[in-house]
């Protein structure tokens, strides 16, 4: 048998303490070929065992826990040595510390005092504007205003760039654009307004644009500057300019005509028109889009759309829009009567349930030719005004249509507009029908459309018709886009009046980072932390969604109920909507937390934690402020006032400001070696926004280098928290220990920076670099790892490092206020360091001999931490596969492994929770590491993949290596082109799955999620994008490099590996060939060791040829047609198994969806598939509307050939996953394993925290087929897989009404 076993296969024997019968020994020896072993029962077994493991005394024994060992003890150093963060926690502990109770009602009445402040200047603002709009209009009676400056027409060198508004505008004058049809003699106040809106903007930091809509038909902005200059601009049918002037709940329902009498013109001219009135109304009122013809047809994105009107939010209306682009005309008459009836079923419906209050204005708008059948013409109109006088009578006839008819190519039938006249005006008794309601009916009006109207000043000002209540109110917008501009704004609208004559509004649209600044970055402590409402439980700010300053969509219209999604939040959210000032503590369970409570634990012993809520209505106002406290009970401490390090020189990181005579690049970096720089963002500053939006200058650089290095606390402070400089000087401690490792280490080449980290954003860095100023150190994932694992090395990584160093990985570690309290809510800063990617399998290959036995082809060591993302593995260093990626999951790279880890249900864990900045369900992993021991084999069937496993003592990291001593086979099939998760409406905790997302099934009518989603938590805070502060390019040409590592003087793979720029290139450019004689070069010259790569940073792609080899393509060599055919045999086989155990799983598990049961599809976000869920009496043909393919993957090990590896296709990123993974069915291996044990005895893995139950129910099945990604940034996308089997797999979707 000895003679049999494959060359380069190695025992790995399992050494315990705990474990001294010698049978555990030999069940726990990896037997790496018992291809003639056969698990019998009794005496065969005996001799199975003695047969498997008689060579094993020939060989090396191998203890995973022994260099498991020795790897933490490397990684100790690092930290302790390289990082500093022995030092650094011995002088934490040396500082005097204030200790203080939370108070949380006085400490939001302080901040809803700031934010109060800051809405009262912008409706003091709005309120000047509306008396200088007035009282110019009394002047105007007597000598008119008329004068109007077109803003197309403005001179170029009038404007200048601003970058508060993102474009080039005249601070001194305003100017205007016009609607289509405005009278010369209109009253336009522009030219009165100029000084006063300068004054304001001079006076009100924040402020964006402020303007007059006026009622005639011109629009007065200031600043000027041009937009919208094809056509006319129609700012009547603006949201804010509707809720301004009517803003009382409006709950509408379009329908839509498009039965056979209809021509193509007229259809597309109804829906151009529901198009408009769909972008003319905001939240605060309710909306439904019906489709008719023969039947009446609804969204079916949402089902509550077929029962209910939905609050008119950017999602409701993008589905809406989409139904109305699917509209398509119909070859069967129009059944005026049911589209009628279903209108007001949905008014009824949502009146029902809503309660909704007395001056709520329902209407119906009808969008029709006005034809009717021609046998029954007479009786389908009285049938249709019969069924309005019907349900209009059961809403007390407080219901208003409004019809506009279709003309046909300028034809119009004069017995079509008196039907569509009848049907405004309710003439019910004109055909018979007797009104028995004792309310008279509210008359709408009948207007006609044809192919020159202009929609927006006709249909889109449809609210005209209803009733002006004269509510002479400021009303506050949600978030949207700047349609002038770029960015977020929130807008405060107030109506002008002259007596009962509306003469317009006047507006000020604000910045949504500057209004939410004090909420997004407020930092009381490490205990607290506080989110914005209003007063319908909608989230304008929470910790887990981005910075303001940063989106580029609003954020979905989210209830804060499913981001505090904790038991007894219910009952708090109850109390916050009814009460303007109160306060709440509920206990929460440990295993029922979340990510920002845990992150936020003083003490974490305790099966339950309280949570205290404090909240105020911001006076004048409808949003709330409410500032949440964990553990309140527990005293949260603070620095008392330091000096800094003498010796310590404080330099500021605008070396670009300062003319630092040593400046130096580090790789694309503006740096110096002389000294760490310290970055204040954003969160530092009193004021964040003026901070982010104003350019720093050398003299404001100087005043803060002055203050910070004050001992004398005699210099004015220049607007930085009171925390801040404490935080610098004792930050300040580090800078010679760093200094000191500079000169000495000898891992300098492979270190790329080291750095700290303060709760409120002081970072020090070093080597001293320019950094952006909206970067944000507490919102980067080597700090967020960190605090979750307080008191551990923390690895995270690989990713792109933003300055130019190429694939990086970082380990950080907490600093606390004492070495006895390490839970997260004591850390008081975090140290991190940044090493190149190859480093740690540098490590590998140094400390571990047998990782490098066959070059990482059988014997394979990896490190990974503890979501299940590889830090360290042979294919993320492979120039022929995937190197160098970001975020590679073990389920991606070691399938095998990773499907039998999946039967240890105390080790790891597939997780849930909802993220509403995308709508997504993520899916992902959680690896236990309170792991004790090691893990090896569970499942029978694994014999060709043997595996030890265990946790890096100290770390959040765990060190494996596996044997393949056979071909192996591996089956997955998952997305190619995205990260939805195949089966959305099951989710099996011992199915292996790479991680992945699944559309978040919100009722749009109600705000509420599922059932089964409802009890996800909320995901963790988004990682902010990075970007890279440019400098001038000249300084690129002549600055030196930090750190020359002298690639060009390396000529051995060993002194080149891992070095800092140095790549040891090995590939020639067509991405196939090995060179004859490597070399090591700079990375740019071959990125991943492939000669000619581009490299993934824009800058330095070149133009080559398409011959040179990519790192974004690498042509996947040609299968021959006999290992084609074999191949395809073998996937047939595979699909065949696969979906044999997926048949079982379905019946062994009685909680699983009925859903489950269908066959599986996939839905490809970016093709836009949508399920069709149209009514019962909708007839039309369900037609194909695209193909889906996924990826069916195997996996074929031989020893002859690395390049047979498995490669991978996907898309890569420091956020996302490749959405690809393999899985292996292998309880159906032909041949089982030697023993029938499983070789996991004397593990301890501990209490898991979050265990989660096996029989969670399932997810249900998404219905959103177009997901929202407005945070989405650019990926780098991996290579192309050099070999593989691609089944494309063909899945009828149906065209969707939405």
């Amino acid at each position: 048998m000895a003679s049999q076993r494959r060359a380069g296969s190695v025992l790995l024997s399992r050494v315990s303490p705990r474990v001294s019968p010698p049978v555990w020994s030999i069940h726990a020896a990896f037997c790496w070929n018992n291809e003639q072993a056969f698990c019998w029962t009794g005496l065969v077994v005996v001799l199975c065992t003695l047969m498997c493991c008689a060579p094993c005394n020939a060989e090396t024994e191998f203890s995973i826990l022994e260099e498991a060992q020795v790897l933490a003890n490397q990684m100790k150093r690092l930290s302790t040595e390289e990082l500093g963060v022995f030092t650094m926690q011995r002088i934490f502990n040396s500082f005097v510390y204030t200790e203080r109770n939370s108070n949380g009602e006085t400490e939001v009445q302080l901040l809803e005092k700031k934010i109060r402040e800051k809405f009262n200047r912008y409706l003091d603002v709005v309120n000047r504007n509306k008396q200088v709009v007035e009282a110019s209009y009394t002047a105007h009676l007597t000598s008119p205003l008329t004068a109007t400056q077109d803003c197309c027409t403005i001179p170029p060198s009038m404007l200048d760039f601003d970058g508060n508004f993102n474009t080039n505008v005249s601070k001194t004058i305003s100017c205007d654009r016009l609607s289509t049809t405005v009278n010369s003699r209109a009253f336009n106040p522009g030219r009165d307004l100029n000084s006063v809106l300068a004054d304001n903007l001079k006076s009100n930091p924040g402020i964006k644009w402020q303007y007059f809509s006026s009622e005639e038909g011109i629009f007065t902005v200031f600043p000027a500057h041009k937009f919208r200059c094809k056509g006319t601009y129609e700012h009547r049918s603006r949201p804010v300019y509707v809720s301004a002037v009517r803003p009382q709940p409006k709950h509408i329902v379009v329908i839509v005509d498009h039965g056979a009498s209809a021509t193509e013109t007229q259809i597309q001219i109804a829906k151009d028109a529901a198009q408009v009135i769909l972008n003319s109304i905001d939240e605060h009122d309710k909306i439904s889009m019906l489709a008719v013809a023969d039947a009446v047809r609804t969204c079916s994105l949402d089902q509550c759309y077929k029962a209910f009107l939905s609050p008119a939010t950017s999602e409701t209306k993008r589905k809406m829009s989409s139904f109305i682009s699917n509209i398509k005309s119909s070859d069967s008459p129009t059944q005026h009567a049911l589209g009628f009836q279903k209108a007001f079923q949905l008014l009824q419906g949502t009146h029902n349930v809503t309660r909704q209050k007395s001056n709520t204005d329902m209407v119906i708008i009808y969008l029709s030719s006005g034809i009717t059948s021609r046998d029954s013409s007479e009786d389908d109109k009285k049938a249709t005004l019969r069924v309005i006088n019907t349900e209009n009578g059961c809403l007390n006839n407080t219901v208003m249509i409004l019809t506009y008819a279709l003309m046909n190519e300028g034809v119009t039938g004069l017995k079509e507009l008196a039907f569509l006249r009848d049907l405004a005006e309710q003439n019910s008794a004109k055909y018979g029908v007797r009104d028995r309601a004792s309310l008279p009916v509210v008359k709408g009006s009948m207007m006609v459309l044809n192919q020159l109207s202009n929609l927006e000043t006709t249909v889109g000002r449809f609210y005209i018709n209803l009733p002006n209540r004269m509510i002479d109110v400021a009303v506050f917008s949600l978030p949207y886009n700047d349609e002038m501009g770029e960015g977020l704004i929130m807008t405060v609208v107030r109506p002008c009046y002259f007596g009962n004559l509306l003469l317009g509004i006047v507006g000020v649209d604000v910045n949504l980072a500057y209004i939410l600044e004090d909420v997004t970055y407020y930092q009381d402590s490490l205990a607290s932390y506080t989110f914005l409402i209003d007063n319908k439980g909608y989230t304008l700010m929470h910790p887990s969604l981005s910075r303001p300053y940063l989106l580029s969509e609003p954020p979905l219209h989210t209830d804060v109920a499913h981001y505090e999604n904790i038991p007894g939040f219910e009952l708090v959210r109850q109390n916050i909507l009814s009460l303007s000032l109160g306060s709440q503590v509920i206990a929460v369970p440990v295993n029922s937390s979340l990510s920002w409570h845990m992150n936020r634990l003083r003490d974490a012993s305790q099966e339950a934690y309280n949570v205290s809520y404090a909240w105020k209505l911001i006076q004048d106002t409808s949003f709330i402020l409410c500032i949440a406290y964990v553990q309140p009970e527990i005293p949260v401490k603070h620095l008392k006032n330091l000096n800094t390090v003498p010796s310590s020189k404080l330099l500021y990181h605008r070396l670009d400001l300062l003319g630092q005579p040593s400046a130096c690049l580090h790789f694309k970096q503006l740096a110096t070696v002389e000294s760490p720089t310290v970055m204040l963002s954003a969160g530092s500053f009193s004021s964040p926004y003026e901070h982010l939006s104003q350019p720093e200058t050398k003299r404001m650089v100087e005043h803060y280098t002055a203050y910070l290095s004050d001992n004398t606390r005699l210099i004015a402070n220049p607007g930085l928290k009171s925390s801040v400089r404490n935080e610098v000087m004792a930050t300040s401690h580090v800078t010679d220990e760093w200094m000191t490792q500079m000169e000495m280490s000898g891992l300098n080449s492979y270190i790329v920076r080291r750095y700290i980290a303060t709760p409120n954003g002081v970072l020090r860095i070093y080597p001293g670099s320019l950094m952006d100023k909206a970067f944000d150190p507490t919102r980067r994932q080597w700090y967020l790892h960190a605090v979750a694992n307080p008191g551990l090395i923390t690895f995270t990584g690989p990713y792109l490092d933003v300055g130019g160093a190429g694939y990086v990985v970082t380990i950080s570690h907490t600093i606390h206020a004492s070495s006895s309290q390490m839970a997260s809510g004591y850390a008081v800063a975090v140290m991190g360091i940044d090493f190149t990617l190859r480093y740690f399998y540098k490590v590998l290959l140094d400390l571990l001999p047998i990782c490098n036995q066959d070059r990482g082809n059988k014997i394979r060591c990896f490190i990974m931490e503890d979501r299940g993302y590889l830090v360290a593995h042979p294919t993320l260093i492979d120039p022929k596969g995937h190197a160098p990626v970001e975020q590679q999951h073990i389920t991606h790279k070691e399938p095998l492994v990773a499907n039998d880890i999946l039967n240890h249900p105390n080790f790891v864990k597939k997780n849930l929770c909802n993220s509403f900045s995308d709508r997504t369900v993520q899916r992902f992993y959680k690896f236990n590491t309170s792991i004790i021991g090691d893990l090896t084999n569970l499942v029978h069937g694994s014999h060709c993949s043997k595996y030890r496993l265990t946790r890096i003592p100290g770390t959040n990291a765990f060190a494996g290596i596996v044997n393949e001593t056979c071909d192996s086979l591996a089956f997955c099939a998952c997305s190619m082109v995205d990260r939805l998760c195949l089966n959305c409406h099951r989710m099996e905790q011992n199915e292996c799955e790479c991680p992945c997302e699944c559309p978040l099934e919100v009722n749009e009518c109600t705000g509420s999620l599922t059932n089964a989603e409802n009890r996800n938590p909320s995901c963790e805070v988004h990682q902010d994008p990075l970007s890279l502060t440019l400098i001038d390019p000249s300084l690129q040409d002549t600055l030196p490099q930090c750190i020359n590592t002298r690639c060009n003087q390396r000529f051995t793979s060993g002194d080149c590996f891992g070095v800092l720029d140095c790549e040891w290139c090995v590939v020639d450019s067509d991405g196939k060939t090995h060179l004859h004689k490597p070399y090591c070069a700079l990375q740019k010259e071959c990125f991943g060791g492939i000669v000619g790569a581009r490299s993934p940073y824009v800058d330095d792609m070149g133009i080559l040829s398409d011959e040179v080899i990519t790192l974004n393509m690498i042509k996947s060599a040609p299968v021959g047609p006999v290992a084609g055919g074999i191949m395809g045999c073998i996937m047939v086989l595979v699909l065949a198994v696969y979906a044999y155990r997926h048949q079982i799983h379905r019946r062994s598990h009685q909680h699983m969806s009925p859903l489950a049961a269908q066959e599986m599809s996939v839905r490809m976000s970016n093709l836009d598939n949508e399920r069709d869920e149209r009514d019962e009496d909708s007839h039309e043909d369900r037609g194909i509307m695209s193909n889906t393919r996924f990826i069916a993957a195997v996996i074929e090990r031989r020893s002859h050939s690395p390049e047979r590896r498995r490669r991978y296709w996907g898309r890569s990123g420091t956020e996302s996953d490749h959405g690809y993974s393999t899985m292996s069915p292998q309880e159906d291996s032909e041949n089982p394993p030697c023993n029938n044990d499983p070789l996991s005895a004397g593990v301890d893995v501990g209490n898991h925290d979050e265990d989660l139950d096996l029989d969670t129910p399932p997810q249900t099945a998404a219905l959103l087929s177009h997901k929202f990604h407005p945070y989405r940034h650019p990926h780098h996308y991996s290579l192309h897989p050099s070999h593989h089997l691609q089944a494309a797999v063909t899945v009828h979707t149906v065209d969707a009404e939405c």
